[in-house]
């Protein structure tokens, strides 16, 4: 029975593994989307992303059922925890994979979470960039003021007044 629980550990893990390739696969996807602000491919990246996370969820679970199985050698909180309290060469393998893997989720949700934030700010840049025109308004035409005068003043909107 205690090689049936490692030989499952051992699918989830290469399950798990796929599943992060592909997560992995739709923020690239979607990073280049956000980057060439293609927005089509944008949102086919999220609904790839959407489809990862609800597996990566249903993994979660199936986690739990491993842990909670009664071929399981050892009680635990983590596969880890548990292969790391065995006795034997399979399940100090497969430790280590679980820990290469803890590591590829977790710079996947960091990638993720800068993701959002580049797109957060991109969605509010055209507001930001309004707002920074909107504060120059006061100053008079772009194209009435001499040079001179674009010199002297440098109150809000400045910036784009000395572009013009």
């Amino acid at each position: 029975m205690f090689n049936s629980w490692m030989e499952r550990v051992g699918e989830y893990l290469e399950i798990l593994q796929q599943c992060i390739e592909n997560l992995d696969e739709a923020l690239d996807n979607t990073r280049i989307g956000t980057t060439t602000l293609n927005a089509p491919q944008v949102g086919e990246g999220t609904q790839h992303l959407s489809k990862c996370l609800e597996e990566l969820e249903s993994l979660i679970a199936e986690r739990k059922v491993l842990l909670d199985a009664d071929d399981a050698p050892l009680r635990g909180v983590s596969l880890r925890d548990v292969l790391n309290r065995c006795m034997d060469p399979d399940a100090e393998r497969l430790a280590a994979r679980c820990q290469q893997l803890s590591k590829s989720v977790d710079l996947s949700r960091e990638r993720a979470v800068s993701l959002f934030v580049c797109q957060f700010h991109l969605g509010e840049l055209s507001s930001h960039l309004l707002a920074l025109l909107r504060s120059g308004a006061d100053h008079g035409s772009t194209y009435q003021r001499g040079i001179a005068e674009i010199k002297r003043n440098d109150g809000g909107g400045s910036v784009f007044n000395k572009a013009a």
